[in-house]
């Protein structure tokens, strides 16, 4: 096996990729659509949106692996950031550099590897979009094409991607290991006291710049009857599905956290009443439209919502506004599940 040579600029192509704030953070939308994408277009088991850094490759996006990083030294990823054109290797049990990679030998199994370097504003490779498939492959003219586009599409999210002050705050002040510290390690997001504290302070902004906040709490429907009839790891798969309807829904200045087992709060800053309203009405509907298939069986997935909104120029305290989006959480059940129950706005 063969490791990647180090790029002759590491260490600014390390100083530009820390700048991102990509590294060790939640997952975001804006890369998961175009991973989901990747892997309709190529029809591959494993796509990957791949950061390297100092001694790993970390997946700020990832399908088809159950876990989010690997080190560096055996990265396929590493290679592809030398250059700047696709790096495709058709059959790594081939390849002198990676025959006796532990990933090819053992799982994930990677025996075919297309990776599009991408690069960031300041001109750095600081990743890759990969596919991966665990047998021998070749690409074409037109799905190298394809390929170079989907990771242009990458890229335009590193450009255009928008933090909430309250998330600038908390990434700048915090380390990538201190961040990781702070994801659910099944769903990549926030879990309680990150919440926790993501709110106080989008309370704080709201109350500095007079602008709206929202708070929803989401309760999985049933989750304790779909865990004891299909067992944990379906139970899992849900919770994993279940956050990913959420996230279709959110901006990406939203904030996610994990409250409890099978319960979720969601953080919408700088949304009137009847936004928010509508939100969580589309965060609903497409988690009811929206089954889980597991071994050919349709597992229909189904949430209760207890919304609160805060209005500009209004102040209370974070506990107050969890107890107002939760005794909606509790209404919502209590009429039955499947619907969304609205809390009585502060205004004063």
């Amino acid at each position: 096996m063969l490791s990647a040579p180090i790029p002759s600029n590491e260490d600014d192509r390390i100083a530009s990729l820390r700048k991102m704030l990509l590294l060790s953070t939640p997952d975001e939308e804006g890369f998961d659509r175009v991973v989901r994408m990747t892997k309709r277009v190529f029809n591959v088991p494993i796509v990957l949106v791949s950061l390297i850094d100092e001694n790993r490759q970390w997946f700020k996006s990832c399908m088809g692996l159950p876990v989010r990083e690997t080190g560096r030294d055996i990265s396929f990823c590493g290679h592809a950031i030398l250059g700047d054109d696709l790096f495709v290797i058709p059959d790594a049990r081939q390849d002198i550099r990676f025959a006796d990679n532990p990933l090819v030998l053992d799982a994930p199994y990677v025996i075919f590897y297309a990776g599009r370097p991408l690069k960031n504003a300041d001109g750095h490779n600081v990743g890759t979009l990969c596919i991966i498939d665990h047998s021998p492959r070749e690409l074409s003219d037109d799905e190298r094409c394809c390929l170079k586009d989907l990771g242009s599409w990458v890229e335009q999210v590193f450009l255009t991607r928008e933090l909430s002050e309250s998330q600038q705050m908390m990434f700048d002040e915090l380390c990538e290991v201190k961040r990781a510290s702070l994801l659910d390690p099944l769903l990549n997001i926030w879990h309680r006291g990150a919440i926790m504290d993501l709110l106080k302070r989008e309370m704080a902004r709201a109350g500095r710049s007079h602008m709206p906040l929202a708070l929803m709490m989401v309760d999985v429907d049933y989750f304790k009857h779909i865990n004891d009839e299909y067992g944990h790891p379906v139970g899992d798969q849900l919770l994993i599905e279940f956050v990913r309807m959420i996230k279709f829904c959110l901006r990406s200045y939203d904030h996610l956290g994990r409250y409890g087992g099978d319960e979720f709060i969601i953080v919408l800053p700088d949304i009137q009443h009847e936004h928010a309203i509508e939100k969580a009405n589309a965060i609903l509907r497409l988690i009811q439209n929206s089954p889980l298939l597991i071994n050919q069986q349709s597992i229909v997935m189904s949430a209760s919502i207890g919304l609160a909104t805060m209005a500009a120029e209004a102040s209370c305290s974070a506990n107050d506004f969890i107890q107002r989006a939760d005794d909606a959480l509790l209404l919502a059940k209590k009429q039955g599940r499947g619907r969304v129950e609205i809390a009585q706005s502060v205004k004063h």
